[in-house]
């Protein structure tokens, strides 16, 4: 379903209009028309950016007393874009204006998972072992049952690295910042062990 820009006409009196300040959208979006008195027209114009990327089929609409107007926006770029939408009320009497933020769409989506990823739930469902110390298919071996391994080693790694850097380049700045790596790391690893 489209994102929907919602309009009121002649709501607070006539020709009054009440638009939010700003929309944001991904895609082709609608502006929902809702009006709350007499007959009348509507004025849509895009503006900015959003008119080199997006169309409306008419600028102007007809939406019944106590009726309700639904105006198609067309996206045809779907890229990060500002622009404006220009909405006009009572031939000319009320105009308001809409900031409109079009942002790329997430195409991450569902992730499906296989069958040889999920766990089975027998009688000891979670346990992820076959036999006594030996880590099973489902659990994801070692690493998964220890996850604090690879924050230890890669905390060992960082302290020999950062002291080798201090003793070969024998420079305070570089002393004082193995130092800093060293407190950090076994900070790391400290918490990893809690």
């Amino acid at each position: 379903m489209p994102d929907r820009l919602p309009v009121h006409v002649n709501r607070e009196r006539i020709h009054s209009l009440e638009v939010p300040a700003s929309f944001e959208a991904t895609d082709s979006f609608v502006i929902a028309v809702k009006n709350h008195g007499e007959a009348g027209r509507v004025h849509v114009h895009l503006d900015g950016d959003l008119a080199e990327i997006a169309t409306v089929a008419d600028n102007n609409y007809y939406v019944e007393a106590e009726g309700a107007c639904e105006i198609p926006v067309s996206v045809h770029d779907h890229r990060e874009t500002f622009g404006k939408i220009k909405i006009v009320v009572g031939y000319g009497a009320t105009t308001r204006w809409v900031d409109v933020e079009l942002t790329e769409p997430d195409h991450g989506g569902p992730v499906a998972v296989g069958d040889e990823l999920t766990v089975s739930g027998g009688d000891d469902a979670g346990t992820g072992t076959a036999d006594e110390g030996e880590p099973s298919r489902e659990s994801g071996g070692l690493l998964a049952d220890q996850p604090v391994l690879p924050v230890v080693g890669l905390g060992v790694l960082a302290v020999v690295l950062a002291v080798g850097a201090a003793i070969v380049l024998d420079s305070q700045l570089v002393t004082l910042g193995a130092g800093v790596v060293v407190i950090a790391a076994v900070a790391a690893v400290a918490f990893a062990l809690t």
